[in-house]
């Protein structure tokens, strides 16, 4: 009984970490959301010049997917809301992955001994990673009024890839707005 118990509760676990987003958001309360009808892109959207020039076209095109998909109109005057871009290099992490362990072990009554140790079997590889940035603007006081963000990791191999990994990114963050 102990051992499906122990079965079940770290199968919710699991769960629930795969299923946790990493998409973190803010916004100004006294923001009327609902007016957002019209945007305009911001002048100061980009990024940092370590960042591709394809990830940054790739996120304006993601996004606009987002906004196009949403029912807002692209407008040259009076709108909205004003759309701001922002990618920039986040830190990268090591990837010491796949490693042997081997291990030794002994249980008598109580008592028990193990040692393990990690061989590396290859190089370690390098994830480079990048922060997307979405924040909207009033239209009229162009003031913050909601940013959402994410950190992902890119291929340094495969541009198809990344552009399917922006994708997924861009609407994940897209998916936080309006706040509930």
């Amino acid at each position: 009984m102990k051992i499906h118990a122990l079965f079940l509760l770290s199968t919710a676990m699991l769960l629930a970490a795969c299923s946790s987003t990493n998409v973190h958001t803010d916004y100004n309360p006294r923001a009327n959301f609902a007016n957002y009808q019209h945007y305009q892109w911001s002048a100061d959207s980009g990024a940092d010049k370590t960042v591709s020039p394809f990830v940054i076209e790739q996120v304006k095109a993601s996004l606009k997917t987002q906004l196009d998909s949403g029912l807002y109109k692209l407008a040259d005057k009076n709108h909205d809301f004003l759309v701001r871009y922002y990618v920039t290099q986040a830190g990268d992490t090591v990837d010491r992955s796949p490693r042997l362990g081997i291990g030794l072990g002994s249980f008598t009554g109580n008592f028990g001994v193990s040692t393990s140790v990690g061989v590396p079997l290859g190089k370690d590889k390098i994830n480079r990673n990048v922060q997307i940035m979405i924040d909207l603007l009033d239209g009229n006081t162009k003031a913050l009024s909601w940013r959402g963000a994410i950190v992902i990791e890119l291929d340094d191999q495969d541009p198809k890839v990344n552009m399917d990994r922006i994708d997924r990114a861009v609407a994940e963050i897209w998916a936080e707005f309006p706040p509930k």
